[in-house]
């Protein structure tokens, strides 16, 4: 298998044998068959939970529904691993604004949110982070919790460090933060939210990115 665009855009090609997916993440794949039948199977993170289908080139007996192809256990296709290619990669510049948004809560709770704060609806503004156009802008999201969020932010598309990939959703793992980096060029007020609908709008991991003029 090799990865050719993440979110949309493209990057150098890299060989992998699986991926880790997040809610609201894309993946483009060049996949290399040979003849018969083969799993494709997906794992829930986590859970004791499996996906499968059944990919046919030719003739041959199906793999039994407890298959787990060793590709699982090989070569993933982590963030570190993969290069923007050099029409979608930002121009090197230090960023003019960082905002470290830590992600915080729990299950045992379910009191979701973001700086230790869920979003409130009827007051937007109580949970905001001020940008101007024309700023390179990087956001940290540092992961306090024991669970995956995947991260999106909304009317911008970032980069992850200096040559990363491009992408408009992260996963931010348990204990570990990431950094994006963006051009803040679409004036407006936007969100930035956990894509796991259990959080948000349910819980309150959100914020507003918001421009000033």
């Amino acid at each position: 298998m090799t990865v050719t665009h993440t979110d949309g855009f493209p990057v150098a090609p890299a060989r992998a044998g699986a991926l880790l997916i997040g809610m609201g993440e894309r993946y483009d794949v060049q996949v290399t068959l040979g003849d018969g039948v083969f799993p494709l199977t997906a794992l829930a993170e986590g859970k004791n939970a499996t996906a499968l289908a059944l990919v046919r080139t030719g003739f041959g007996d199906p793999p039994t529904p407890a298959v787990r192809p060793a590709e699982l256990n090989g070569a993933l296709a982590s963030y570190s691993a993969l290069r923007a290619a050099p029409s979608a990669r930002l121009p090197a510049r230090t960023p003019d604004v960082t905002y470290r948004l830590r992600l915080t809560g729990g299950m045992a709770r379910y009191d979701w949110g973001i700086n230790g704060q869920a979003f409130d609806m009827s007051r937007p503004g109580a949970l905001r982070f001020l940008l101007s156009q024309g700023q390179r802008v990087r956001v940290v999201f540092a992961n306090t919790t024991t669970m995956y969020h995947p991260m999106h932010i909304h009317g911008h598309t970032f980069q992850l460090g200096p040559a990363g990939p491009r992408k408009d959703t992260v996963i931010v793992r348990p204990g570990q933060q990431v950094a994006c980096d963006f051009d803040a060029a679409n004036p407006g007020q936007w969100m930035t939210h956990c894509h796991n609908l259990y959080h948000v709008p349910q819980g309150g991991m959100m914020a507003t990115l918001s421009y000033q003029t």
